[in-house]
């Protein structure tokens, strides 16, 4: 039975050649480029990188620049939201008009919501480590924010932003995959965050159709499913309802320790989950979009870096999905 899905692992704008020969090496032919807003200040800036990438035999399945997806001025609906808008739309019009068939969309301005640290579950390498505890002890908001921001707000600003993005990525022939908030809690760091369960996603999808249908779907991060644990839903069911209704656009394969309100990052053998169980799912359902691993535990350069690390993960990834593949085929 032949593989449909696609893994893929990330490209930099300034990948190297040894970056792009090292994805061929792994037999991974499917990638994800990932621009400074230096990098994507004009198109044919853009446009140089994508043949670059394609040109070293990779296919480019959804782009996007972190900085400015998640810009605060967006999500918090500040004063220069619209500029900052703006300069969403313009990539995203480079990124489907050269091909690129996926962009993002990350409800998450917070970036100091998480620690690194060695950890054990990690076999010593350092992991990304979570205590609700120590977040909430943080104080109401940080000092970047003014004010507490409510659901409702939240929400309003997120529509506005649809209201603004969605018929550019029509007219670029591109969709939007939205990430979950990570840790997927109702409210960190002096505001409510939007996506912390299914029913969440349901809501955004519904809201993206009423803009422009079917363009709005999910970026299935497993990992913070997981966190959520029961909270969040059912990662089994609810991939199925997802991936049936064509609105799983990638999917993130990560295991934790443990659901919240403490949880550590771990290999893929380690966490609370049986990941094969995700991977099984995906082969039933049919779901043929790419599959990342998202993150890693960090190696030391001693022992390879995260380069090695990256490796070991999407080969124990593919080993999981070609196993999977081939127990569905062995049932028929």
């Amino acid at each position: 039975m032949k593989a449909r899905m696609k893994p893929q692992l990330s490209v930099a704008a300034s990948a190297t050649d040894d970056t792009l020969r090292y994805l061929r090496q792994m037999n991974v032919n499917h990638c994800f480029v990932m621009f400074q807003p230096e990098e994507c200040e004009r198109e044919e800036q853009v446009l140089t990188v994508l043949d670059r990438v394609r040109k070293a035999g990779l296919t480019i399945t959804d782009a996007g620049c972190n900085p400015i997806y998640k810009h605060p001025a967006i999500q918090f609906g500040l004063p220069e939201r619209d500029d900052w808008i703006e300069r969403y739309n313009k990539l995203n019009r480079w990124l489907g008009h050269a091909g690129v068939p996926v962009g993002y969309a990350t409800w998450e301005p917070h970036v100091g919501n998480t620690r690194w640290q060695e950890s054990e579950k990690a076999h010593g390498a350092v992991t990304r480590v979570v205590e609700l505890s120590e977040i909430t002890a943080r104080g109401p908001y940080p000092a970047t924010l003014q004010k507490e921001y409510s659901e409702e707000e939240i929400w309003a600003n997120f529509e506005y932003f649809l209201r603004a993005a969605l018929p550019v990525c029509k007219e670029a022939n591109m969709r939007l995959a939205l990430h979950p908030n990570d840790p997927p809690v109702p409210f960190c760091e002096g505001s409510a965050q939007l996506i912390h369960s299914s029913e969440c996603y349901r809501r955004a999808m519904r809201l993206g159709d009423s803009i422009e249908p079917g363009l709005l779907g999910v970026k299935f991060c497993c990992g913070c499913w997981l966190e959520g644990g029961k909270a969040f839903g059912d990662v089994l069911s609810d991939l199925r309802e997802f991936v049936r209704a064509g609105r799983v656009h990638i999917v993130h394969f990560r295991n934790v320790s443990a659901p919240l309100p403490d949880f550590e990052e771990t290999l893929l053998e380690d966490g609370y989950f049986d990941m094969y169980e995700i991977m099984k799912v995906l082969v039933e359902e049919d779901y043929a979009g790419t599959i990342y691993v998202d993150h890693s535990p960090r190696w030391d350069e001693a022992t390879g870096g995260e380069r090695a690390s990256f490796a070991y993960a999407t080969g124990y990834m593919k080993g999981l999905m070609h196993a999977a593949y081939a127990e569905r085929a062995s049932a028929r």
